[in-house]
């Protein structure tokens, strides 16, 4: 068993030691190398990316950035063109279906955002861009 960090007592007063942080950053910190570190992690969310541009594209759905300069953390998307989309409402029925976006209050134009990142892969990807769609 590997030692945890120990932490000096508490003041009078303050919180108790943080020791489920440490055990969560330890155990985080564990898979992120048996996962195959940095360099692993990145292809898989480009990947993510990849699967989602491809498939929103797919659909008639624009991003907001060109892809030679999107990052694969979080894809902006423009809005569907049709004139009765609202953001409240696609976000609920895209949400029934398990998945959660984000509103685009970054831009000047409507749009909305979805993240490449977490434990998830294509697989899911393809299921988000799917919940969109529908």
């Amino acid at each position: 068993m590997t030692s945890m960090p120990t932490w000096p007592a508490p003041a009078s007063g303050a919180s108790p030691r943080p020791t489920h942080v440490a055990a969560a950053l330890h155990e985080a910190l564990l898979q992120h190398h048996q996962q195959g570190g940095l360099a692993a992690r990145h292809q898989r969310y480009a990947s993510n990316c990849k699967t989602l541009l491809d498939g929103m594209a797919a659909i008639g759905l624009r991003s907001f950035l060109p892809a030679a300069i999107q990052a694969p953390i979080i894809v902006t998307f423009h809005a569907p063109r049709d004139p009765r989309y609202q953001f409240a409402d696609f976000y609920e029925r895209v949400k029934a279906k398990g998945f959660i976006l984000y509103p685009g209050k970054l831009t000047q134009v409507e749009t909305f955002r979805v993240g490449c990142i977490g434990c998830v892969g294509p697989h899911e990807m393809r299921a988000a861009v799917q919940a969109v769609a529908d």
